[in-house]
């Protein structure tokens, strides 16, 4: 009996003692599988991360690997991308412009507003039909090669280059300075009509200096501003031939109307950029890309010419400004003249 007993409760002790053990080697044969996931897990994630770093610098060097196969292209691509952006941003500085000119008056604007106004009209007058065409399906294949090999008539500065930028106010500026020596000839031709034996004393040494290949003081002009408030020089009694030459030096047109008053306005302009430069802290507080601008809108070649010697002629221009108004504002417009007509710069583009 006791036999019986004694076995019963090893058989029992023997199933007890099994159950855990049976119970670890599944969790160990459990977790053996767990392991293997988890390594395999984590070389699909290496593989993953590997992959798209791949891809994040293909997508960093695709513009570069594009450009190295179609550089045409690509170049193509920037330029109007650009452009494309910069028009957009003048835009919208060219609407608040016309708000604050609404609001303030237009004498409240800033020098850089006031040449947005003058030039972003033209601009938008030249690229409209551009992007009314290009809306057309199928007119790209014939637009854009088109702007590619004329992009001085179809483009305007936003599109263009460096190069192309220095390229074309060359070759707008050696034009204007065509008519420099036939507008001196007419102020030349006005000296003998001078009635005041003094004024005329002091415009006949004007005179002779510029054709002697110097140019005038500031002083010098500024005592002989009478005459451009009334006759020989003033709007109102320019001649004709005159005034095309004096429209000329300015890239105007002469077969439009409204002659005097397209001179006036053009005056006016240049007279409110001068006050705005002063307000603004002088020429010292211009950049050297608006010095040139200035430059070249007031009728001399900025091309090679040092940074000091910009500011030396801008000053000396902002002198003779400042003495002109409404009614002698003809000075102003005769003054690309009187302070560049000999200037070494102009000399050299026109005859080299």
């Amino acid at each position: 009996m006791y036999k019986a007993i004694y076995s019963t409760v090893m058989r029992k002790g023997m199933n007890v003692m099994e159950r855990p053990m049976k119970s670890v080697s599944m969790q160990r044969g459990l977790m053996k599988p767990e392991k293997g996931l988890d390594k395999q897990t984590g070389r699909v994630a290496n593989l993953k991360r590997y992959w798209f770093g791949r891809y994040m610098d293909y997508i960093k060097n695709y513009e570069h690997t594009l450009e190295q196969k179609f550089p045409r292209t690509m170049q193509v691509y920037r330029v109007f991308s650009v452009g494309s952006r910069d028009v957009y941003a003048d835009l919208k500085r060219f609407v608040s412009a016309i708000k604050k000119q609404g609001s303030n008056g237009i004498d409240s604007l800033t020098r850089k507003e006031l040449q947005l106004m003058h030039m972003m009209p033209r601009d938008l007058r030249k690229l409209t039909p551009l992007f009314l065409l290009s809306a057309i399906p199928f007119t790209n294949y014939i637009i854009f090669p088109l702007v590619l090999y004329f992009p001085r008539y179809l483009l305007t500065s936003h599109f263009w280059t460096l190069q192309q930028k220095l390229e074309f106010m060359l070759h707008d500026h050696k034009r204007r300075l065509r008519h420099n020596r036939p507008l001196f000839r007419c102020m030349q031709a006005e000296l003998k009509t001078i009635g005041d034996q003094t004024l005329r004393i002091k415009w006949r040494d004007v005179i002779a200096c510029l054709g002697s290949g110097t140019h005038p003081t500031t002083n010098d002009i500024i005592a002989c501003s009478v005459l451009f408030s009334g006759p020989p020089y003033s709007l109102d009694v320019l001649k004709r031939k005159h005034m095309k030459e004096l429209l000329a030096i300015y890239g105007m047109s002469s077969w439009r109307l409204f002659k005097r008053k397209r001179l006036m306005e053009r005056g006016m302009l240049i007279l409110r950029m001068d006050r705005a430069i002063v307000r603004e802290g002088g020429v010292k507080a211009m950049s050297n890309d608006a010095m040139r601008w200035a430059l070249s809108f007031r009728g001399v070649n900025p091309t090679n010419m040092s940074t000091e010697s910009m500011r030396s002629w801008l000053e000396q221009w902002l002198t003779v400004s400042a003495s002109v108004d409404q009614k002698n504002i003809s000075l102003l417009l005769h003054s690309p003249i009187l302070l560049a007509y000999n200037h070494s710069t102009n000399w050299i583009l026109i005859y080299n």
